[in-house]
């Protein structure tokens, strides 16, 4: 199975080698795809020289998140990717984070959205957002699980996850399409989960692998 991670990056040098350097040891082979959004500080010259390896794409503006991811995703199907990674470039994986999210959608093909849990920097709190997102999960039982130590559940299913760490099935993207371009930035994502809601996919959580996100 062949999975791409698509970073859209901007101004990005406080975060990039920190998040490229993750996902180069991450223990599943990856296919690295950069998407600069006319970056104006060194990002550009820091990847083309230090991550030859990663496939950069430049562009000649700043087209937004939507916009900039679609020329990753693009690029990427056609190179016949199986899943795609959207990975913000302030969020860093660990060692298995992709490898957990691979298995969880070859076992849950219903998905067309999954997340790992999204902590802050640091690592010792959920990301703000992601917080509150969890506190409507259907079952409600995503932080039960965790405080009264319930067996978790390998997926929790939700209705909205941000985009800084999505996990997408080539099959989500030959159903809906990639992101609306009318969304610059912000809102480009919830558009995207009712699309996959509408098209009666689900979005979840799994609730064994994790990114930090600045």
């Amino acid at each position: 199975m062949k999975t791409s991670v698509i970073i859209v990056t901007y101004n990005g040098m406080k975060w990039i080698d920190e998040c490229l350097s993750n996902l180069i040891n991450s223990s599943i082979p990856l296919t690295l795809i950069v998407v600069d959004n006319c970056s104006n500080d060194e990002t550009v010259n820091h990847i083309k020289k230090n991550y030859k390896e990663i496939i950069l794409l430049e562009q000649k503006r700043n087209l937004g998140f939507g916009l900039a991811n679609n020329i990753g995703i693009s690029y990427a199907t056609r190179e016949k990717t199986d899943y795609f990674f959207l990975l913000n470039q302030d969020a860093f994986v660990e060692k298995d984070t992709i490898k957990d999210l691979v298995n969880a959608a070859y076992k849950n093909p219903q998905y067309g959205i999954i997340s790992p849990i999204q902590l802050d920097y640091k690592g010792k709190l959920l990301e703000t957002y992601f917080f509150k997102f969890m506190s409507n999960d259907k079952s409600r039982t995503f932080y039960s699980d965790f405080v009264l130590k319930n067996k978790l559940e390998e997926i929790y299913n939700i209705d909205f996850v941000q985009a800084a760490a999505w996990f997408i099935p080539v099959t989500t993207i030959k159903k809906i399409g990639g992101f609306d371009p009318i969304f610059f930035h912000y809102g480009e994502d919830d558009n995207y989960c009712q699309r996959v809601l509408f098209h009666n996919l689900k979005i979840g959580v799994i609730s064994n692998a994790y990114i930090r996100h600045d």
